[in-house]
């Protein structure tokens, strides 16, 4: 126990643990409360935090009802031969696990086996990392991961333009004078690449400066500052084109930012096709609007812009962050206070990526460039059922990809199919049922923990450690302490080794001193945080361009990217005028798949997930309220409840993802309130995700909706 993290009340009975919430970037921090017996009894927001000030969500204040809930995993699982779970101890399930892998290496070599970490993992310092190292120490090399769905676009495009996937430039919210967001709902979702623990106001205090802020969304979010400009769904790139193409055209690329990039009249040739003109129809707003956004863009004393997931799950989220940047770079605002600026890491940023053409994969189902040695989530049904270099032992870390990855029922044959399916989570989740043994691991509490992935997304830059506060449930583990016991009986070396008396030190130690830092130093600190020296804005393109020190408006890596988007543009531009399009929504209650058994988040509408459209959509179709719809794309179908929201573009619909629970047994509230499982509607396979990123198409995806006949009920897949 730290001294500088507990406190205990007068009785004895209570002590009060500092910690900080691991759902979500905002890393909020939290006081638990641990009475006798080491039960946690209530958790609450530390409004000593020095970042958060006492700020949590009602998600991160519901950790403790996760902790104690008695449907999670306290013991290994296997399945029987009757297909039945039955509970074994740890080392008839890693003997089993050990011999199977064994088994399955020796007939089809080590790249048969796969690991799938979810986005958890983000969030867990070592659960990652041991999952990678366990795959790489067999020889094998496929690793997938729940940033195929969300964001590894961003880290695609960093590497591009800046070398490494962890270098980011976000708004100085503090200064700036204009902020542009596209595709991001602070009030529900905080801040994803923007660690802000309370975003909200933040938005506030740049309006009440006098300042701008303007959404650019298909739905109009919950209530918050500033105005917001409803596009259509997964048009963003074409808009900031046109941007560029409008203040290139009007105002003038900034002189200085002209004299710090190369490639330009790459830039201007593939702009040429995108004036405001041209592309207003297809993005759905009139082409004064896409002037004036541009212009007041340009003339704001410092702007500065932010997209999140809402545009890097359609088909183009690449290429929009890269224009992004460019936007943010020919207006003179990035690297400048109150434009787009560095943070900082408290760890290597690991630059010198390979960006050449020839870092693409040439496969048969075409050609893509892994992120950081992430493949292609779209891909894995595919890779699992290859008859010439299958994956047959898969491994899944704290992740759902059944209800996450497009594909449904095709994959879940995949899935199936398996020789091993092995399942390492809180609970028996989806993907969990088709598993031949879950695992159960340790949470937030119930281990010690390193904030290290989020300080290039921090406006203040901090590394926070965390003690752990309690001891693990019944045989929960850490996911490193599982794969260390699998590799010792597979004969494998531990980089991370049970026996050490310090494995964060071991792991962490020769990345911190770069900074001149180390565990003992993070532990010692007041809280367990430690600030880091911010980046002054003025120092960024001369520490993170490579070689010649200019900005590559053009790079040939892209060339597909760029050949790709006029391709999609002809396509969007002769759609019909009433097409449907739906959107992913993203609620207080929900946390991608995650948190579906907490019964406290299942008290409102919320509870599944409704289909979502607009009045004057549902009566063109003949819909009502609260009645059921069967929706069907090109890629499958489902029926769902309908629910009106004028909030949303007309011909757009929108439905939340990470349901579809009707056979999760291991999760009764979840089951209870199943919903259904949209990633049915989106494709999955080969030329179903972008080449440059390995993201799939989740959002933005062209859909029918039509009512159910009175009595037919509502069908569950």
């Amino acid at each position: 126990m730290h001294p500088r993290t507990a406190t205990t009340d007068q009785a004895g009975s209570v002590t009060r643990r500092r910690t900080y919430c691991r759902l979500c970037e905002a890393g909020c921090g939290l006081v638990a409360e641990v009475g006798p017996a080491g039960r946690i009894q209530r958790v609450a927001p530390d409004r000593d935090h020095p970042v958060t000030q006492g700020f949590a969500c009602n998600k991160g204040l519901l950790t403790g009802e996760i902790h104690h809930d008695p449907d999670r995993l306290d013991h290994p699982q296997a399945r029987a031969e009757s297909g039945e779970f039955r509970t074994v101890g740890w080392d008839e399930a890693l003997d089993g696990i050990a011999g199977r892998l064994r088994e399955v290496i020796d007939r089809h070599g080590p790249s048969s086996v796969a690991a799938y970490i979810g986005n958890p993992g983000a969030f867990n310092a070592l659960a990652g990392p041991a999952a990678g190292l366990f795959v790489f120490q067999l020889g094998g090399s496929r690793l997938f991961a729940a940033s195929t769905q969300d964001c590894n676009n961003k880290f695609a495009i960093s590497e591009v333009l800046f070398g490494s996937a962890h270098v980011h430039l976000i708004p100085d919210l503090d200064r700036t004078d204009h902020l542009l967001l596209l595709g991001t709902n602070p009030r529900v979702s905080k801040g994803s690449f923007l660690s802000v623990p309370n975003p909200v106001a933040k938005l506030a205090e740049i309006t009440a400066r006098g300042g701008t802020v303007r959404f650019v969304d298909p739905r109009h979010s919950e209530p918050v500052v500033g105005e917001t400009v409803q596009i259509r769904p997964d048009t963003d790139a074409y808009l900031l084109a046109a941007m560029l193409h409008e203040i290139d055209r009007s105002v003038g690329f900034d002189a200085a930012a002209l004299a710090r990039a190369k490639n330009v009249d790459g830039l201007r040739a593939f702009l040429a096709a995108f004036a405001p003109e041209r592309v207003a129809p297809v993005v759905g707003l009139d082409a004064g609007t896409i002037i004036r956004m541009a212009r007041e863009f340009a003339a704001a004393p410092a702007a500065s812009a932010h997209m999140s997931t809402g545009v890097n799950m359609g088909r183009q989220g690449a290429l929009a962050y890269w224009l992004l940047h460019l936007l943010v770079l020919f207006t003179g605002n990035l690297d400048r206070p109150g434009g787009n600026v560095s943070s900082t890491r408290g760890l290597p940023a690991h630059g010198g990526a390979d960006v050449s053409p020839d870092s693409f994969v040439r496969s048969k189902w075409g050609d893509y460039r892994p992120v950081s040695a992430i493949q292609p989530g779209a891909l894995l049904a595919d890779m699992i059922n290859d008859d010439e270099s299958p994956i047959r032992a898969l491994f899944v870390v704290a992740g759902n990809p059944l209800l996450t990855i497009g594909g449904g029922d095709r994959l879940a044959d995949a899935l199936r199919g398996l020789d091993l399916l092995v399942c390492l989570d809180f609970y028996r989740n989806a993907t969990g049922e088709l598993a031949d043994y879950a695992l159960p691991t340790a949470d937030w509490f119930e281990r010690e923990d390193l904030n290290n992935f989020v300080q290039g997304t921090q406006p203040r830059p901090y590394l926070e450690w965390a003690d752990r506060i309690v001891e693990p449930v019944g045989e929960r583990r850490e996911e490193w302490r599982i794969f260390a016991a699998l590799g010792e009986r597979l004969g494998l070396a531990p980089v991370l080794r049970p026996d050490s008396p310090d494995v964060m030190a071991d792991y962490f130690d020769t990345q911190l001193a770069a900074g001149g830092l180390s565990m003992a130093a993070l532990r010692r600190a007041e809280g367990g945080i430690t600030f880091l020296d911010p980046t002054e804005p003025g120092t960024f393109l001369d520490r993170n361009l490579p070689g010649d020190g200019l900005l590559d408006c053009a790079p040939e890596i892209l060339a597909g990217t760029f050949a790709r988007a006029h391709q999609i543009f002809d396509e969007l531009a002769t759609e019909p005028a009433d097409a449907l399009k739906l959107i992913s929504r993203r609620t207080l209650h929900t946390l991608n798949s995650a948190l579906q058994n907490v019964e406290k988040l299942k008290r409102t509408r919320a509870a599944d997930n409704p289909l979502y459209l607009h009045p004057v959509d549902a009566e063109r179709l003949g819909v009502d309220d609260g009645g059921a719809v069967r929706v069907a794309s090109a890629h499958g179908k489902l029926e769902a409840t309908a629910s009106l929201d004028p909030s949303l573009r007309p011909g757009v619909v929108a439905m939340t993802h990470g349901f579809g629970n009707q056979d999760t047994t291991g999760m009764p509230v979840a089951r209870r309130f199943p919903g259904v499982n949209v990633n049915a509607l989106a494709p999955s396979g080969p030329g179903t995700f972008d080449p440059i990123s390995v993201m799939s198409h989740l959002t933005g995806i062209a859909v029918t909706v039509e009512p159910v006949a009175a009595g037919g009920g509502v069908e569950t897949p």
